[in-house]
């Protein structure tokens, strides 16, 4: 492979690796907010409907009083929708 394509291969794998997004849960947030750290989700399902294959959904702590129905999964095993606590958080997640 020349060093052209070794280029072209490296910026198409950026681009792909770029477009994951990462969206916050949090008790202070607001469903109109737009899901970035600074301006979290209050609700998962808020969350859930923005997330596209690749993209990490983080929870912060609290009880979530919700039923949870995602509308998308993921795609592959390398483009999945990752739900996850926020790291050292304690978060449950109560469907009633």
């Amino acid at each position: 492979m020349t060093p052209k394509w070794n280029s072209v291969g490296l910026i198409l794998l950026l681009c792909a690796l770029g477009s994951a997004r990462e969206y916050h849960v949090s008790q202070s947030g607001h469903d109109a907010d737009n899901g970035s750290v600074s301006r979290p989700f209050k609700t998962i399902s808020a969350a859930a409907k923005m997330a596209q294959p690749g993209d990490v959904i983080t929870v912060h702590e609290g009880v979530y009083r919700e039923r949870i129905s995602p509308p998308r999964g993921g795609t592959s095993d390398d483009q999945r929708i990752v739900y996850q606590a926020a790291s050292g958080e304690r978060v449950v997640i109560k469907g009633s």
